[in-house]
């Protein structure tokens, strides 16, 4: 129990072609003071082990520590079912799905039970999609527990493991059996919907209790017990996308409709960032950019909100961000970039704030697909609810 260490003696790092810290088969050669050797590519940024190498297991644990919970406001009728309910599957020690529409509240319906882990002398940990997502955790979690949280994400610490551990999933590939309680914050989202290697580092980090949490779960994550959450936390409905056909002045006349709010536009790939920012600002319309590669994303995030501007943004923001009385655009939904997840994540940026329930949100196309008339369908099947 602990973490996986490079020491002078322990378990081949290396064997049969697999490393035993990540479990990936991705090994190359290189040549080393023993001569020509085996790595692991897949977990080389951990540092680098190969087949001279030995592995043992460290505890990294801090002492057991009790927490008081002071919650940042009063759940709703509906958020309190859902947080006894996680009590319960806490209690029988099940493994369950909490399907919340976007906007839902859900990170606050988990504090009771996180609450009740602790206080039992158990280690929760929750792993974000991103390091953005995991800080927004970090921040409710420091205001609502007295415990401190433990930070495994790019610019955290990464050598203990705390009560309360908020973690990316690649930082926890030399983890093992350690907590057992695991949270996972949108658990269809990239990287996690297409990496079978962090599902298994997943598996490994835990003790065998799960929750997982998202609007938009996969076949395989609805087979486990669930409880759905239809309703927004201020009992608004979901705003309904509308189908625009797309052209350059209706983009611009979207824009300038709403000049007094902060408005938010989509776009397939980083290359239309350019493209369409080009377009805007020759419109007369002030607009800044947010991608992967953007490294201060929350400076763009108060820019949008305090100066109503327009961000063009990639999917890198369909998910964790909130801005008050945002109005969405999705550029070329059609694209078959933009799953129909992805469509649901996105039109959920709108009317998330009790201040400002409402907001409009456009899914401008070229062409009709499925996609949008599913995730469409699905937004208004949730309102029925």
């Amino acid at each position: 129990m602990g973490e996986l260490i490079v020491a002078q003696a322990g378990k081949r790092a290396i064997r049969f072609g697999i490393c035993q810290r990540c479990l990936s088969t991705d090994v190359r050669t290189f040549t080393c003071h023993h001569g020509s050797c085996a790595y692991c590519r897949n977990c080389l940024y951990l540092g680098r082990v190969c087949r001279c190498d030995f592995l043992q297991e460290r505890d990294i644990t801090t002492p057991l520590e009790t927490t008081e919970l002071t919650m940042p406001f009063e759940l709703a009728p509906d958020q309190t079912r859902v947080a006894n309910q996680l009590l319960t599957w806490w209690d029988g020690q099940k493994t369950g799905l909490v399907h919340a529409v976007c906007g839902a509240g859900k990170t606050e319906m988990t504090f009771p039970v996180i609450e009740r882990v602790v206080n039992a002398g158990k280690r929760v940990l929750i792993v974000s999609p991103r390091k953005d997502v995991a800080i927004e955790w970090v921040e409710r979690l420091e205001r609502a527990f007295t415990v401190p949280v433990t930070r495994r994400y790019g610019g955290g610490e990464k050598d203990s493991v705390g009560m309360i551990t908020v973690a990316t999933a690649p930082l926890l590939m030399n983890v093992r059996d350690v907590f057992d309680y695991v949270l996972v914050d949108e658990s269809d989202a990239f990287p996690f919907a297409f990496d079978i290697a962090l599902w298994n580092t997943i598996r490994r980090v835990g003790r065998g209790v799960f929750l997982f949490i998202t609007a938009t779960p996969t076949v395989w994550q609805q087979m486990f017990p669930t409880v759905h959450l239809s309703r927004r936390y201020h009992g608004f409905d979901l705003p309904v996308p509308t189908l625009v056909k797309q052209s350059d002045e209706r983009i611009v006349d979207f824009c300038r409709r709403h000049a007094l709010k902060p408005r938010l536009l989509y776009v397939p790939t980083k290359p239309d960032l350019e493209r369409y920012r080009e377009m805007l600002e020759g419109a007369g319309l002030a607009c800044r950019t947010v991608s992967a590669e953007t490294e201060e994303r929350t400076d763009a995030l108060h820019w949008l909100q305090e100066t109503k501007g327009v961000v063009l943004a990639t999917s890198i923001w369909e998910r964790g961000m909130t801005v008050r009385d945002v109005q969405v655009g999705v550029l070329e939904s059609e694209h078959r970039l933009f799953s129909t997840r992805g469509l649901i994540q996105m039109a959920g940026r709108a009317g998330r704030k009790p201040e400002a329930p409402t907001g409009e949100v456009c899914f401008f196309y070229r062409e009709r697909t499925f996609r949008q008339d599913v995730a469409i369908r699905k937004i208004k099947e949730a309102n029925r609810r």
